[in-house]
């Protein structure tokens, strides 16, 4: 199957060329990387057309959309010639042990009922940049990882020893079938993705086993003001996405957050408290949101910036 990496762009002259280097050296021969763009005021631009110039398998477009990553993507995938799409954030590496690997991972889609592989891991769970990362790196990733890890203890099944979602809920979905995408509209897109495949009727893979082809972050430091802009963003993402989809506070946000909690001072008690101080910014930034004017353009400015 050819794959289709799409990479949306705005001012990443720091990352991007690490990004680039690292997909050309994939252990895999049918696929493509496609750039969108979008109004890069910085040297983006020049080094992306130097990777293009030198490899066949990059292309780009220059855009000038500048309404968020949702619609950048809506406009490359129509270029994109791959019967499986992944998104590819800028500061993010798809990495695969080897073409065996790799190959075994995509081949899930052989299944037609298949649609979709939810994220199985938080891309910042990387056991060699937890070894180096700041305090906040450190709450996203381990915060994420028990969120991920709940939803799959509660909402996933296993069949044939493969392990599937039960219900879209909160899965992220950044890898599917091309012919199944609609475009998103949400700052939420990889939620939105997961709702709309399963609603037509196709399964969502997801994994358990750490050592699957997946995203990780090639930022191992996450500056405090970013962290807190993120909880704002994605406070406004989950206001959009439950005007698709019914997420309760006592049969979901409760019993993950006592989850994580639990999970994290079975571990160790400094951790504990770190996931205790990760609920009252998330639960600051859930309350500021209430009173903010983003929507899905305006809410992308609330990115970090690498």
């Amino acid at each position: 199957m050819k794959i289709s990496f799409l990479i949306p762009v705005h001012n990443e002259e720091k990352i991007i060329r690490k990004t680039l280097s690292h997909l050309i050296e994939l252990p895999y021969e049918n696929y493509e990387i496609i750039i969108g763009l979008d109004g890069c005021t910085d040297g983006t631009e020049d080094i992306v057309k130097e990777f293009a110039k030198r490899n066949k398998k990059i292309k780009y477009f220059s855009l000038n959309l500048r309404k968020g990553k949702p619609s950048v993507v809506n406009y490359i995938i129509k270029k994109a010639r791959g019967e499986i799409i992944i998104i590819n954030d800028a500061d993010w590496g798809f990495f695969a042990k080897d073409k065996n690997s790799l190959g075994k991972f995509i081949r899930i889609f052989d299944d037609k009922n298949v649609g979709g592989i939810a994220e199985s891991f938080p891309v910042e769970w990387n056991k060699e940049s937890l070894l180096t990362c700041n305090i906040w790196f450190k709450m996203v990733a381990y915060s994420s990882y028990y969120w991920i890890l709940f939803q799959k203890k509660k909402f996933t099944y296993f069949d044939k020893n493969k392990q599937y979602l039960k219900t879209h809920k909160m899965f992220l979905t950044n890898i599917f079938k091309k012919n199944l995408y609609k475009e998103n509209k949400s700052l939420g897109d990889d939620f939105e993705r997961t709702y709309e495949i399963m609603k037509r009727g196709y399964k969502i893979a997801v994994f358990s086993d750490e050592n699957i082809p997946r995203m990780k972050a090639f930022y191992n430091k996450i500056k405090f003001k970013d962290l807190f802009k993120q909880k704002i963003r994605t406070a406004v993402a989950r206001k959009q996405i439950l005007e698709i989809e019914d997420i309760g506070l006592f049969d979901y946000y409760l019993p993950a957050v006592f989850f994580i909690i639990r999970e994290s001072f079975k571990k160790n008690i400094s951790l504990g408290g770190l996931m205790l101080f990760w609920v009252f910014i998330t639960s600051f930034g859930q309350l500021l949101s209430k009173f903010s004017k983003y929507n899905t353009e305006s809410g992308w400015t609330l990115r970090a910036r690498r």
